[in-house]
């Protein structure tokens, strides 16, 4: 029995939510031989730099244009000029993928990107007949006309609405199951915030106010710490700068005000304890990122979402309570004060974070798609 999984990586969530699929599955069923691979590894070297870093380029330094683009094409059915030519580009420059599917030959694809799923489907009809069933997970609170292809064979959404968005924009009501963006397995276990804070290097004693900056380390990071820091009160400040070195290298040298402690980490790997020590976090609200947020009780303050999916991310949380909103420098201060002054405000954007998070979604999938993937192998 053989699940091959694929992501892109163009924005590191995709690849996150790839990891945990992987992570529960061998946690889960390690009878299933598993494959995990981004995609644009199978495609030249040139493709793969274009494609990534013409997204971060776009959404960190002209976040408008990506909106724009993002809302225009979402109008726009699957059908339309525009995503054929982007289907026969991407086939195009990923014709790696077919060789990988032939050799290792899986009983089941599992997607975390609309990149793979576009390609194997969109191939000849002779080569389409010999894939076997792919199935794709939205990493997002929301889902674009990029994702939809009528031959996906079972979607993975993280909401009833996401699931009503998928339907009508063509898929069946039975082929959308709702189990959540997939993240890593260790934020379905229980910890205490003393534990995640002594593990993570912070005071347990003091309010803790976390800062992500992704994956990639984008965003002004270093203007939302300075806003950070005009709170009033003592509390300690935790900043992670991602694979940014040249940003954790720069916010390292800052000295806090009296009163208050600020930690720098670059990369980590144990993100669910610094979200479970955090009494809030700033966060440019991907949907990877979030939903660790919410899988741990920890309320939002979502920083000027990019238009598109952050901004659609954003509106979600906000209706159901997990999150608030700074659109600009001024409104962030404001919001920092208020939530640092505010326990009940804390408690209760808290409790609505944990309603809607789902933090087995990893296992939850795997189980669906391991189940199918035994089915298929059975008949062979």
């Amino acid at each position: 029995m053989k699940l091959l999984i694929l992501a892109a990586s163009a924005g590191a969530g995709h690849l996150r939510a790839a990891q945990a699929l992987e992570a529960a599955s061998r946690e889960m069923r390690p009878d299933l031989e598993i494959r995990n691979h981004d995609a644009l590894d199978f495609t030249p070297k040139i493709f793969k730099k274009w494609y990534a870093q013409s997204y971060l380029q776009t959404v960190n330094h002209i976040p408008k244009v990506w909106g724009y683009f993002y809302e225009y094409y979402d109008k726009k059915s699957g059908t339309s000029k525009t995503a054929k030519v982007m289907r026969i580009l991407d086939r195009f420059n990923a014709g790696g993928l077919y060789k990988l599917v032939e050799d290792f030959r899986p009983d089941r694809i599992l997607t975390t990107h609309f990149l793979p799923s576009n390609v194997l489907l969109s191939s000849k009809r002779k080569e389409r007949a010999a894939l076997p069933p792919i199935s794709v997970c939205v990493t997002d609170y929301d889902v674009h006309f990029f994702w939809i292809h009528d031959q996906v064979s079972r979607w993975y959404v993280g909401s009833e609405e996401v699931r009503w968005q998928v339907h009508r924009k063509g898929i069946p009501l039975e082929k959308i199951i709702v189990a959540g963006i997939p993240i890593h397995p260790v934020f379905s276990k229980e910890r205490t915030r003393g534990a995640a804070a002594q593990a993570a290097g912070l005071d347990a004693g003091m309010p803790t106010v976390l800062v992500l900056s992704g994956g990639f380390g984008v965003g002004n990071v270093a203007d939302t710490v300075a806003e950070v820091m005009k709170a009033p009160g003592n509390f300690q400040i935790a900043v992670i700068c991602g694979r940014n070195e040249e940003l954790r290298k720069k916010l390292s040298a800052l000295q806090a005000p009296s009163g208050k402690r600020l930690e720098v980490r670059g990369f980590v790997t144990d993100m669910e304890n610094y979200l479970t020590s955090a009494d809030f976090v700033v966060t440019k609200p991907g949907g990877l990122s979030v939903s660790e947020a919410i899988a741990r009780g920890c309320p939002i303050v979502a920083y000027a979402p990019i238009p598109g999916q952050e901004e659609r991310n954003c509106d979600y949380l906000m209706e159901s309570g997990a999150a608030v909103k700074a659109k600009d420098p001024a409104t962030l201060e404001f919001k920092i004060r208020q939530l640092l002054a505010d326990e009940n405000m804390r408690r209760r954007m808290a409790e609505a974070a944990r309603r809607i998070s789902r933090p087995r979604a990893a296992f939850d999938i795997i189980g669906l798609e391991a189940g199918a993937a035994v089915e298929a192998a059975l008949r062979k």
